[in-house]
């Protein structure tokens, strides 16, 4: 098994591994996500690095993979698992309004995006870290536009640069999931699924929380199931 109390594992991730749920209308933080719950089950610690909307230009930038090294006990197995995209798939929406007929680009446009994470990838193996990538949970298009991107920008203005197609969000944000797995194929990285057993369950947007993005506990509870099942099969 690749979790266990030898080797220091580290999660640097965006709001899906920090475990934030919106409820009320509002952010906060759960006791119980989906990191914490894999670490109970194999009595392991877990050291989460998890930023609410992190993305991987927000990571290169910061310099966090450089200051993680410098801290690395080459002594013991290091595993850092990168948990980053959906942010990065994201556009920033009020200008977006401003000029809805322009092509914009999203946060990290996906040249970007791929080659930041190429990049990031080489440099913790480099330092014999073992790297594991995992993909983004799907989102509910109809309810981030109505309840976050509604709320920040004109939804007509944001209609038209859509094409009139809510569901190019959704579209977009799985382009993005594609990226991750190829990159895992192109680096040899093991991949962690956890947005097949979503897809998979017929009531994944019962799973899912009013604004369309961030699981709820029954989802969290999903993700960590979907990762444990995935270790234990692990040779």
């Amino acid at each position: 098994m690749i979790f266990t109390k030898k080797c220091k594992i580290t999660v640097f991730g965006d709001s899906i591994p920090k475990g934030i749920i919106f409820k009320d209308n509002k952010l906060s933080k759960i006791a119980d996500n989906a990191v914490k719950i894999v670490a109970e089950y194999y009595n392991i610690k877990i050291e989460n690095c998890s930023v609410y909307g992190q993305t991987m230009t927000r990571i290169n930038d910061k310099g966090i993979f450089d200051d993680y090294l410098k801290n690395l006990n080459k002594k013991i197995k290091n595993i850092a698992v990168i948990s980053i995209g959906g942010n990065d798939s994201d556009y920033n929406w009020q200008e977006v309004e401003k000029s809805p007929k322009f092509n914009h680009l999203p946060k990290t446009p996906p040249k970007e995006f791929i080659d930041l994470l190429d990049k990031s990838i080489l440099k913790l193996k480099k330092h014999k870290v073992k790297v594991i990538l995992t993909n983004i949970p799907p989102i509910d298009s109809k309810r981030y536009f109505n309840n976050v991107i509604s709320k920040i920008a004109n939804p007509d203005k944001v209609l038209q640069f859509l094409d009139n197609d809510i569901e190019n969000i959704y579209r977009h944000q799985e382009f993005y999931n594609l990226l991750i797995t190829k990159c895992a194929q192109k680096n040899k990285c093991r991949l962690i699924d956890i947005r097949q057993s979503f897809l998979w369950d017929k009531g994944y947007l019962n799973k899912i929380c009013d604004d369309g993005i961030h699981p709820n506990q029954q989802g969290y509870n999903l993700i960590a199931q979907s990762i444990i099942k995935q270790i234990n099969n692990i040779k």
